[in-house]
This record gives structure tokens, C-alpha cells and sequence, in this order.
């Protein structure tokens, strides 16, 4: 288990496919086929690296990458920028970032497949004085120069306290508790539980069923959720504890097509993505953990740049990642979003626009949350 001090750490998801890495200040590309993409000049001074893990979960692609190159391409224009994404496969995130390092990156943010996975690569960086910032899930066993993620034992226990509130409310407690988790190689995953076994326990939930989902994919999450029902039985279903967003989609369509109710099965998430919204607007998801990655990519690149520039980021939080080392960090606070709240968090906030939720058989949906 992670200690912490301060607020406290967490990690998330990842997926496959090899990536190519650009030369110090490529052009631009969409990087669609999930290899490397970036920008800068041909005789940048600066270059920062970002990897990540997967795009399993959207917001990867959408939001993490490009909110990344457009905060370090703000506060330096001169600046290289170089954007990678391992597809969830952790030895190609360890080739991406050897790649970095022998050209001669000043800094490198990190969202590892596998959190176990790359002390090697990381002390490799750090001894040729390249500042290593982990992003989102914490890196385990190595030093680490900054970790930026959200305060993901709060995410745990907003899933778990939101779960555990719905059941009461609508008299399933005593009824089997569904626990389909996330990757079991992605730290953020033990995180996440470790926030959110406690709130279980105390509610003294039946936890008849409880897994990991590899790659914490939809595809991963349905199936798991069929042999849930097939064990179970759809009526003794009283909740299901989804650690993400992504999954929540698979099980929801396990779910709808046994026949559930979902108004009498709470599911969760965490993202806030737009689909998820979607399932909450019209019923299908309960509720959902939003993290607010505009700003984590922001805050990612401020740290980068200071790091690249030899100045020292002034962490107000500290994580222990089992280095020996305590390991400055920022820790953003997540926000709990459900039907009643959505106008006030992922709307307006400007995180999802209302013209791509309230679409075809969501407009009515929106109307009625008041939504405009």
C-alpha cells in the first residue's frame, strides 16, 4: 500500500501497439494510429516528453495530449513538444522513453502501463539529468523528481461513499455488491480500492463477486459482468462498483441486456467523459468521479518546463512511492457528478460542451436537467 503525506496519490489505465518517436522538434502529426506526435522548431533549446499509457479511456487522446502541448507551447514558444501513447503496452512505453533519453530531452511526464515497471528507465533518465514527472499513476520504487495527479484514495472513497448512499436510498444493501475494478498492474487501481474497501466494509456490503479488469477496457469489463450474472443471478444484483468510466459502458451493456433495471442497480464510473454523462443523463449510470485533466495537463507542463529549466516546483503535498524518497507532488481535488449536478461541474466548467452531450435521444434528457 502507498503511504502518503498530505493530500494523497493514485494511478490509472493503459493499452498496445509500438510507437514511433519524433526527432527533436518534428512537425506536427494526429498521432491516430497512437504513435508519437509533438511540435517545436528545429532548433528548439527546450524539449519535453509525455507519455501515456493508453487510449482505452478517452480522455487520452483528447484532452491529455494536446491540453499538455498547448500549456507548454504557451509559456514557450521556442519550446519541442513530443506526445506519445504505449497502447497499453508497458515494454513499448519503457522504447518510447529509452528513445527520449537518447536524444536528449530535458524533461519527461509519465502516466505508466505498469507502475512496477520502469525504475529502470527512470534512473537511466535521472543519471543523464533528465527530471522524471510521473502523471495521473504513481511510478513505484524509484526515485522521482514531481508526481501530479488527483487525491485518488478521495476518488475511492467518492465512488465507494456515492455507491454505498444509492443502495440505502433505494433499500438494495442487503442485496450482492458487483466489485469490478481496474488493472491489476496499474497502481491507480490499488489506490483507488484502498479509498473505497473501508466505505464498503463499514456499509457492511456482500461483495458476492470482485475482479480486475485488464486493461481496464469496456470489452474486459462486459464479460466480466456476464459471469457476474451468470454467478449471481440478475435479481440478487443490488450495485456495481465500476472503477472507471470505460468499464461502466461494458457493464451497462451486460447489464441492459439481462434484462436489469438499471433505476434499481447504481452503477459507477470516474472520467466525467462524455458518454458516461450521457448514461447518467438518461439513467443507465449512476453517477461518476470527474477529474478535471484540462488542468492536470496544465499543471504537468508548468512543473516540465520548471523542472527542464533547472528550477525547483514548490510541491505543497508529498507522496511515498516505496523510493526511500519523498516525492513532492500536486494532487488536484475530483468532484463527484450526478444527474443533479451536471449543469454545475462538466458543463460549466466548459469540460464537455453541451452541443455534443444533448444529442439525438440525450436532447430530452438534457432539457429535463436543465441543460442549454
Amino acid at each position: 500500500m502507498i503511504g502518503l503525506s498530505g493530500n494523497r496519490p493514485m494511478r490509472v489505465p493503459a493499452v498496445g501497439l509500438g510507437v514511433l518517436l519524433l526527432a527533436l522538434g518534428a512537425c506536427s502529426s494526429d498521432g491516430s494510429d497512437g504513435s508519437g506526435s509533438g511540435s517545436g522548431s528545429g532548433d528548439a533549446k527546450t524539449t519535453v516528453a509525455q507519455f501515456l499509457p493508453h487510449t482505452e479511456a478517452v480522455r487520452f487522446k483528447t484532452i491529455d495530449a494536446p491540453e499538455f502541448e498547448k500549456a507548454v507551447n504557451a509559456s514557450c514558444p521556442e519550446c519541442g513538444v513530443i506526445l506519445q501513447n504505449a497502447e497499453g503496452d508497458a515494454g513499448n512505453e519503457q522504447r518510447q522513453m529509452d528513445a527520449a533519453i537518447g536524444q536528449g530531452v530535458d524533461a519527461m511526464v509519465v502516466d505508466p502501463v505498469d507502475g512496477q515497471a520502469l525504475a529502470g528507465v527512470v534512473n537511466n533518465a535521472r543519471q543523464k539529468g533528465i527530471p522524471v514527472i510521473s502523471y495521473d499513476a504513481l511510478i513505484q520504487d524509484v526515485p522521482l523528481d514531481y508526481y501530479v495527479s488527483f487525491d485518488n484514495v478521495v476518488v475511492g472513497q467518492q465512488i465507494a461513499t456515492s455507491l454505498v448512499d444509492q443502495m440505502k436510498a433505494l433499500g438494495t444493501t442487503d442485496k450482492c455488491l458487483v466489485v469490478i475494478k481496474g488493472d491489476a498492474k496499474d497502481n491507480n487501481a490499488s489506490v483507488f480500492w484502498s479509498g473505497s474497501e473501508p466505505v464498503i466494509q463499514d456499509a457492511g456490503l456482500d461483495i458476492c463477486f470482485e475482479t480486475n479488469t485488464p486493461a481496464w477496457s469496456a470489452e474486459n469489463a462486459q464479460r466480466e459482468m456476464d459471469q457476474a450474472i451468470t454467478k449471481i443471478g440478475k435479481d440478487n444484483i443490488g450495485g456495481v462498483y465500476s472503477m472507471n468510466d470505460s468499464m461502466a459502458a461494458g457493464i451497462v451493456a451486460s447489464l441492459k441486456g439481462a434484462g436489469v433495471d438499471l433505476s434499481q442497480v447504481p452503477v459507477t464510473g470516474q472520467d466525467g467523459d462524455t458518454a458516461a454523462i450521457q448514461r447518467i443523463l438518461v439513467g443507465e449510470q449512476y453517477m461518476t468521479v470527474w477529474k478535471d485533466t484540462f488542468a492536470l495537463a496544465k499543471e504537468a507542463a508548468k512543473v516540465a518546463l520548471q523542472l527542464a529549466n533547472k528550477e525547483d516546483p514548490a510541491g505543497e503535498q508529498s507522496v511515498d512511492n516505496g523510493s526511500g524518497d519523498d516525492i513532492p507532488a500536486t494532487l488536484l481535488p475530483p468532484v463527484v457528478v450526478t444527474k443533479d449536478n451536471i449543469a454545475d461541474t462538466v458543463i460549466k466548467s466548459g469540460f464537455i460542451k453541451v452541443a455534443d452531450l444533448c444529442t439525438g435521444p440525450y436532447a430530452d434528457a438534457c432539457a429535463e436537467a436543465g441543460i442549454q
